[in-house]
């Protein structure tokens, strides 16, 4: 049988790679690599928390693209779309679950004190002495640019922390594509509510890819700016959002 994981298991391993009390993370974590740990994701959340007490900062995306205009998904017919529209429920910073993230962020969001970034489409949550700095002001075009959470999170010299997840879900790097816009621009809809109705807004962004991100990782480990240390048949790693940042410049650079 695999390997059965507790909060103090969890805790340990974060402790071997460096987590400590105040530090600012940005926390990409997935259950999925994990047979069985006790507690769930919140033992996870807590063994973050405990570590970094409240001097320190918790930071987890939590987007909700699958709120965006139905024509955008594939599995609404075209002839159904505009109904769907009529029918769409508007971004509610305390109701609309993340997707895409994995069940530790949704988790993440029903603990007490955990703020949420008021933007539609990509939403960020944070916990701690400096969440509430981290969330306000997200701007609603380009919404992971140098002026968002993400960009503050590498200004305020913040950390990352992968727990069971490879480097393509390191949303840090989005910064540089940001930098250079080489990315195409897109126009996205997304519902708000409005004076009590649901109203239909524009928003600017890129199409954001994560092509090349794993050997931006590779490139850190290279350089040994990336700790790391199993956990279960997993692994977790720990890494500075200004070198992560610096790396995938040198790469995407070089390419």
């Amino acid at each position: 049988m695999e390997e059965m994981l507790t909060k103090e298991d969890i805790k340990a391993a974060l402790q071997r790679i460096g987590v400590k009390k105040g530090m600012l993370l940005y926390v990409s974590a997935s259950m999925k690599p994990f047979r069985y740990v006790v507690g769930g994701a919140q033992s996870i959340i807590e063994a973050l928390m405990e570590l970094v007490g409240y001097d320190g900062t918790l930071v987890m995306a939590a987007p909700t693209r699958h709120l965006c205009d139905p024509v955008e998904i594939r599995k609404v017919p075209r002839d159904q779309v505009a109904e769907a529209r009529r029918n769409a429920l508007p971004f509610n910073k305390k109701l609309s679950a993340p997707s895409g993230v994995g069940e530790v962020a949704i988790q993440f969001m029903r603990n007490d004190a955990v703020l949420r970034s008021n933007h539609p489409m990509v939403s960020f949550l944070a916990w701690g002495k400096y969440a509430k700095l981290i969330i306000e002001k997200h701007p609603l075009h380009f919404g992971m640019n140098q002026d968002s959470p993400l960009g503050k999170i590498r200004e305020y010299n913040g950390y990352v922390v992968n727990i069971g997840v490879d480097y393509d879900r390191c949303e840090i790097f989005h910064l540089v594509q940001y930098q250079t816009m080489k990315c195409p621009i897109r126009i996205y809809s997304c519902p708000i509510e409005k004076s009590g109705a649901t109203s239909w807004i524009q928003i600017l962004d890129l199409e954001l890819s994560s092509e090349g991100y794993n050997e931006v990782g590779k490139l850190m480990e290279d350089k040994q700016i990336v700790k790391a240390t199993d956990l279960g048949k997993s692994f977790c790693r720990l890494y500075s959002a200004k070198s992560a940042q610096e790396c995938a410049n040198e790469y995407f650079n070089s390419i």
